[in-house]
Order: C-alpha cells, then sequence, then structure tokens
C-alpha cells in the first residue's frame, strides 16, 4: 500500500500538480488554520522518522499551503533516494534550491548515482560536485567512458591527503596506479601528510609505495612518531642527511610538548653532532622554551630572551608573562606585556595583568590601568573594578520592538520558513534557514528578528543575532532566563548558586537545547552521555539514552547535581568547579598538582589549555550578569578570585558615565 502511494505521489510531482494536488481540490481534510498544520506536520515528521510511509504521505495531502510542508516531501525523497526518478529530482530540487534540504539531498542522490552505476545521469547533475564520494563516482564514470584527457591529475588530487579516502574511490586509484602512479615523490608527500594528520597507520600502509632508500627514512620517522626518546638517542648514529634532520626536528618538537626537560638534553648532542641550519636551531628551540614556559619554570623568560628575534611571537611573549607570574616576577610580567604588538597590549586580558604587575610593584600607574578597564563589562573589567573596591559596571541597552519592520520580516518567506521550523522542533534546518536570511538583513532588521526570536524562545538565535550586530549590552535577550522553574528547584535541591547555574549554560550552550559539541555533549548545560549516565545512577535521576539530554527537564537535573557534585570535590572552589566542567577532573587534578596554587587569578591564567583558560573567565562574567539580572550582590568574582578582600563589602553594580 505504502509502495502505491509513494508511485502516486511520484507521478503527481512528475505531472507537476504538486504533492498536495488531490487534496486541494477538496476542501475536506486539508488544514487551513497554522495551529492544526503544525501539529499534522509534527505527525508526519514523526511518521517519517518510524519510516511509516503512508502516514507520511497522509499529512503531506493534508497540509495545504503549510510553508514548511515540503520537508515531509523532501524526507520521503531522502529515504527512498534509489527509487526517485530523475525527473522528479530535478524538479524538486530546481523549484527548493535554497532551502536548507536542498544540498545534502542532492548530495545523496548524486552519491545513490554513482552507487548504482547510473554515471550518464549523475555526469549531467553532478559535474561540478565537490563531494568527494561523488567526485570519485564521476571519475569512475568518466573512466568507463573512456574520457580519460584530465583523469590523472583529478585522481592525483584525490589521493594526496593525509587521511583514507572512501572505497568509492578504490577503483579508479586501482586505474591511477596501473598508469604508473603514484610517483616516488607523491608516495612521500602522501607519507608526509598522513604523519602530519595523526594517520599513522595510514603512513605505514604507503610505504609500499616508496623506494628503498625513502622506506628506509619512513621506517625511522615511524620510529620517532612511535617511541621519540629511543629514537632521539639512536639518532646520533645516523648520516647528517636533510632527512634525518627532518626527522628528528620532528621527534623533538613532539617530545619537547610532554617533556622539554628530556627533549632538551637529547637536544644538546644532536645540535653539536649535525650540521643544522639557523632556521631549524631556532624552530627547535623555540619549541623547546615555549613548553619550559607551559611548564612555568621560573628560568623561562630568561631561555625565551636567548632566542632569535624572529622567534619570540605573540604566543612567546604570553608564555613568557605567565611563567613570570606564576613565581611573582612582576617587571618580567611587565616587561612581557610592554614587548607585545600594541594591538594585543589594548585587549582587556593583557590591560588586567598590566595593571597587576604595577600594582604587585607598588606603581601608582595601577590606579590608572584598572580605572581605564573598570568601566567594561566583562571578566577583566568585572575584575579591575572589584580591585579598585568600584561597583562593578552594566549598563543595560533597550531594544525598541519596531511593528512596522517585524511585520515585513514576517511576510519575508525565509524568515516566515526559519521561524515555523524552529516552532515544530526542526532546530537544525531552522538554523541553516535563519543564517542564510540573516546575511542580507540591515542593522534595524537583525535587531528586530532578535526580539522576534526571543519572543519566540530560539534564544541561541537571538543571542547571535545580537552579537552579531554589535548588541553586546541588549542584556534581557542576550541572557535570558530559561526553565526559570526548573533551574531554581534543582538548584534549590543540590544548593548551587543559580546565577552561576545560568552563566554556565550560557557558555555552554547559549541556550540551544538541541546542542551537541563535536565530543558528543549534548543539551543546554552539554553533558556527555557517560557522565550523565554515571550521575544519574549515583543520584536517582532520570536517564535513559544520550536523546534524552535534549529534553531541558532531564538535562537541567542532571547538570546541576553533576556540578553538585563538583562542588563537593572542589569545597566550593567555583574555578576549579568550572575548569573541571570544561577539560574534565583528571586534567584539573593534574593542574592542583602542578600548578602554583597562589592568587586564584593567575592559576587560572597560567593553565596550559587555551579552552580552558579562555571557558572559566567567560563563565564567572556571565555568572555576574546573572546575578545583577536576579538582584544580587556580585560574589562571584568575589568568592572564586579575590577571597576576603575588605574594600568588597558592599559592592554592587552600577552604571555611572555610561549611556
Amino acid at each position: 500500500m505504502a509502495s502505491k502511494l509513494l508511485k502516486s505521489w511520484i507521478l503527481a510531482c512528475l505531472l507537476g500538480l504538486g504533492a498536495t494536488g488531490a487534496g486541494a481540490e477538496s476542501d475536506s481534510g486539508v488544514a487551513t488554520d497554522l495551529e492544526t498544520q503544525r501539529e499534522i506536520f509534527r505527525e508526519g515528521w514523526a511518521a517519517a522518522g518510524r519510516g511509516d510511509q503512508a502516514a507520511t504521505l497522509d499529512a503531506i495531502s493534508r497540509l495545504g499551503d503549510y510553508p514548511i510542508r515540503p520537508y515531509l516531501e523532501f524526507e520521503l525523497l531522502r529515504q527512498r533516494i534509489d527509487q526517485v526518478p530523475e525527473t522528479v529530482m530535478e524538479q524538486f530540487l530546481a523549484r527548493y534550491r535554497d532551502w536548507s534540504f536542498a544540498a545534502s539531498l542532492e548530495t545523496a542522490w548524486l552519491r545513490s548515482l554513482g552507487r548504482r552505476g547510473e554515471f550518464e545521469t549523475l555526469i549531467r547533475h553532478g559535474r561540478n560536485a565537490t563531494d568527494i564520494r561523488v567526485q570519485c563516482y564521476l571519475g569512475r564514470a568518466d573512466l568507463e567512458a573512456g574520457r580519460t584527457r584530465d583523469l590523472i591529475e583529478r585522481a592525483e588530487r584525490l589521493w594526496l591527503v593525509g587521511h583514507s579516502q572512501d572505497s568509492a574511490c578504490d577503483p579508479l586509484f586501482n586505474w591511477w596506479r596501473s598508469q604508473g602512479y603514484p610517483t616516488d615523490q607523491q608516495a612521500w608527500r602522501r607519507f608526509h601528510l598522513a604523519l602530519s594528520g595523526g594517520q599513522d597507520g595510514l603512513a605505514r600502509y604507503l610505504r609500499r609505495y616508496l623506494d628503498r632508500d625513502q622506506r628506509h627514512w619512513a621506517e625511522l620517522w615511524l620510529s620517532m612518531q612511535a617511541r621519540p626518546q629511543q629514537s632521539l638517542r639512536e639518532a646520533r648514529q645516523w648520516p647528517d642527511h636533510d632527512q634525518a634532520r627532518s626527522i628528528m626536528q620532528s621527534g623533538l618538537q613532539r617530545l619537547a610538548r610532554s617533556d622539554w626537560e628530556r627533549a632538551q638534553r637529547l637536544w644538546s648532542p644532536l645540535k653539536r653532532r649535525f650540521d643544522w641550519s639557523d632556521q631549524d636551531i631556532a624552530t627547535i628551540e623555540r619549541e623547546i622554551a615555549l613548553y619550559m614556559a607551559v611548564a612555568l619554570e621560573q628560568q623561562a623568560p630568561e631561555v625565551i630572551d636567548a632566542l632569535p628575534e624572529q622567534a619570540i611571537d605573540q604566543q612567546m611573549l604570553e608564555w613568557r608573562a605567565r611563567a613570570a607570574m606564576a613565581h611573582g616576577q612582576w617587571r618580567e610580567v611587565l616587561a612581557s606585556i610592554q614587548a607585545m604588538d600594541l594591538t594585543e597590549q589594548a585587549q582587556g586580558r593583557w590591560r588586567y595583568w598590566r595593571g597587576r604587575a604595577l600594582a604587585e610593584m607598588g606603581r601608582p600607574e595601577a590606579l590608572v590601568a584598572f580605572t581605564s578597564l573598570a568601566a567594561e563589562p566583562n571578566y577583566y573589567g568585572f575584575l579591575a573594578a572589584s580591585r579598585l573596591g568600584q561597583d562593578l559596571t552594566l549598563c543595560n541597552e533597550e531594544i525598541t520592538a519596531d511593528p512596522a519592520i517585524q511585520r515585513r520580516l514576517m511576510r519575508d518567506a525565509e524568515f516566515e520558513r526559519a521561524m515555523e521550523l524552529q516552532r515544530v522542533g526542526l532546530y537544525h534546518h531552522a538554523r541553516r534557514t535563519w543564517i542564510r536570511v540573516s546575511r542580507r538583513m540591515s542593522h534595524a532588521e537583525l535587531d528586530q528578528a532578535a526580539l522576534l526570536a526571543a519572543g519566540q524562545e530560539w534564544h541561541d538565535r537571538a543571542i547571535s543575532a545580537l552579537a552579531n550586530n554589535g548588541r553586546l549590552q541588549a542584556y534581557p535577550w542576550r541572557f535570558p532566563m530559561v526553565e526559570r522553574g526548573r533551574v531554581a528547584s534543582a538548584s534549590q535541591r543540590w544548593r548551587v548558586e543559580p546565577a552561576l547555574v545560568y552563566g554556565l549554560m550560557r557558555a555552554e550552550s547559549a541556550m540551544q537545547i538541541d546542542a551537541l559539541s563535536p565530543a558528543g555533549a549534548r543539551g543546554l548545560l552539554q553533558l556527555m552521555p557517560s557522565t550523565a549516565a554515571a550521575v544519574a545512577q549515583r543520584n536517582g535521576l532520570t536517564y535513559r539514552n544520550a536523546a534524552d539530554l535534549m529534553n531541558p527537564e532531564i538535562n537541567i537535573a542532571l547538570g546541576i547535581a553533576h556540578l553538585a557534585e563538583l562542588e563537593q570535590r572542589y569545597d566550593g572552589q567555583w574555578i576549579h568547579v568550572a575548569a573541571a566542567y570544561n577539560a574534565g577532573i583528571n586534567a584539573v587534578a593534574r593542574w592542583l598538582d602542578t600548578r602554583p596554587l597562589g592568587d586564584p587569578d593567575v592559576w587560572l591564567e597560567t593553565l596550559p589549555f587555551f579552552e580552558t583558560r579562555d571557558y572559566v573567565p567567560r563563565v564567572l562574567a556571565f555568572a555576574t550578569i546573572y546575578e545583577w539580572k536576579m538582584d544580587r550582590e556580585p560574589t562571584v568574582l568575589r568568592k572564586t578570585l579575590l577571597g576576603d578582600d575588605a574594600r568588597l563589602n558592599g559592592q554592587g553594580f552600577g552604571c555611572a558615565g555610561m549611556r
């Protein structure tokens, strides 16, 4: 029955009647009001997810002119991609070329054509495709047709990458090899690319294409990758050869990242034994000095100063400053900052540390440095104001609704589509559509679009639009208090400060309920499924599978319970809690053991992970803004970074001198 329905629907598309042609001729069964249409669409989408073709087709027939009805048609085509006639797909893609599903559907169809060997159809529609698998099918199509004029060059481009290609490329590569390829130079180049990309298995496979001499060096390079210490000791007996020096340099740089002291010891005899260029020496010694500074060694500033001038860049100066501040060498901190480019010196981070260095040195310029920063509503501005004993500056920027612009936006078919997709829960397609339509909006339209999105509780788009529009102080919309009841209830149950929960939620997901990180963290509080399962088991909370984490009710309960566990582990030290939430408890344990435990702001600034070093200040700043929104005193920074400084008693929020 479902197969017959699909064939009838395809026939309707072929005749140009559209998926709802039969239903549109009759008033019976066709929904006309939006709420009913939304419910029918949700039912149809759920049916499509179950593979219930008949129910999906029935929903399509009842949707009338509902603006996102074609998404159900797309889903049917996607699920039956191997059965769709060329004319149907061609017309559908032409009609919906600018819709969010078009690119993925077209790629899936072209792959299907290649997989099924329908090469002439593939060539008609996919000649300019950028998808690698499709390109390989196109190569096979040309090979079968005897069109080999530029095929060697195309095969080479596909082959010369640092990772394994799709098996669809194998027939093309087999032919390419039959033509005498790869050359020794091509094979060695791909070997390098594989090692650079961490694909040691592929590099081992590629040895078969190397000549005897290259294979010898390849074996040495692979050994260096696997056992750098042993290989560097053995390297003293190697001949003084370009390849030998390249391999040793790679091993020394690799080892320096984990053990700079050992790398330095092994480098000393190798430096004397081989004829290194000045550039090679500078590169190796820069890497050793950098990771000496990352390890916060006291002599790091002196070692960095001995490097050639061209080796001392912004990264080196930053770590020179961090190594110095870890040992209270505030003159060296100041010298590092003053050696930076003026653009970098103007950043809030280094303005704050300049003020700290001056204050530690007892110089009156510290007051000027902190005062110039204290009016800025960010982590460093808040810290500067706190050190001056001043109120924290937060001045709200209001955005007034403009009904005329909002009506114009809602009459825009693409904007209407984005909003409707969000309402029915197709968040991925909604965001892709929003991004496309927002690129052609004026500043005034972006403001109004943000208000409309916020009114629909589509907070991540409102946050993004206002940030892109320079409205960083539009706090009511950029810092929404979502799921208030659940956050309040769970925070009270687990005794976690709700402002900190909101600060972390805002930093983690920008209030995007379906947020999914590359590592697999999910939902508002970006929990890993393994963490969620463990927290649920320990605390008797509901959790079945990863999909549950996209449910705010479950995500918030588990996330706040997890925060409570971290607070208990770290005795309420939120700087450590937030760091562990971002990098894991093992990383924080290592940092607590190996980094100086003096001033908390110094400990945070000297963390070796740049992501955590930037993440924790963002969480603390956002939590401070939420304290302001919740009419509370600013205690997060005081408790976390500044201790019981008497100057902070009675500190609040203000907006003096700001608009």
